[in-house]
């Protein structure tokens, strides 16, 4: 995170990039909806999350000014921040379901640009990691399996029988 970037400003374009791929997986109404479910559910874990507003369904413009985040997350320590956008991403997708599908970490990625996922990396969410993750997952719920040398530390593909 950059010294003069606002913790306010991330937050606000990592929730619009949520939504810009979210929409193009459903509906405006339930990318929004969604999000705004989520936020209420995390807000047990992360009460700073009461600093974000979003604008009602029949007030939505559909753009980044939908989301007004209260100043006072300024002082919120990074390290929460960023477990809380981990965790917005975690449910989100899981919310989406087959509709997220394998690439949606990645589009989010691009969605956000390299600007805030620097940012966003900087508060320990690394989006890069995540999408490996996903690959793997998707590797070992095939008909492969990844074994991985002791001696080397170099992992490998091997296809079941």
């Amino acid at each position: 995170m950059q010294k003069n970037e606002k913790i306010s400003d991330i937050m606000k374009h990592t929730l619009y990039s949520l939504i810009c791929v979210a929409r193009t997986k459903t509906t405006d109404d339930y990318a929004w909806s969604t999000l705004k479910k989520l936020i209420n559910e995390l807000k047990d874990n992360y009460s700073f999350l009461n600093y974000v507003n979003i604008n009602d369904l029949e007030n939505l413009k559909n753009n980044i000014e939908d989301i007004q985040i209260i100043s006072k997350i300024e002082n919120i320590e990074s390290r929460e921040i960023g477990k809380s956008i981990q965790d917005l991403i975690d449910l989100y997708k899981k919310y989406l379901g087959k509709k997220a599908g394998y690439f949606f970490i990645r589009e989010f990625k691009n969605d956000l640009g390299e600007k805030y996922h620097s940012s966003i990396k900087s508060l320990g969410v690394d989006l890069r990691l995540i999408e490996l993750q996903n690959e793997m997952k998707g590797i070992e719920s095939s008909k492969y399996e990844i074994k991985e040398e002791s001696k080397s530390n170099i992992a490998f593909i091997k296809k079941q029988e």
